[in-house]
């Protein structure tokens, strides 16, 4: 399970995410819908920890997430598939996920 509690991140001083709860349960799958520029990358890489949030708390399966390096992240099963060039188009998205894996 995925459970974001009161995340908030920032750009400098400008507050990106404010607040930010979400719970997604085991077999859940979750849309992250809006339009350009509402933070949805943001909450993406900050769950990935590629971002820092200033307060907040990222739990995985139970275990508190918040202060581990991405590649540690990783390793515990939590990953995306960002949009565009950043990935490599002759391979599956689960060829690609399992990249950031290895």
């Amino acid at each position: 399970m995925l459970r974001l509690d009161n995340l908030n991140v920032y750009y400098g001083e400008s507050h990106i995410l404010r607040n930010i709860a979400l719970e997604v349960g085991p077999g859940q799958v979750v849309c992250l819908m809006g339009r350009n520029g509402v933070g949805k990358t943001t909450l993406l890489k900050t769950v990935m920890g590629l971002l820092k949030s200033r307060t907040g708390r990222i739990s995985f399966d139970g275990a508190d997430v918040s202060q581990e390096s991405p590649d540690r992240r990783v390793r515990r099963g939590i990953a995306y598939v960002p949009q565009g060039r950043e990935i490599f188009p002759h391979l599956s998205v689960g060829e690609n996920l399992k990249l950031g894996y290895e």
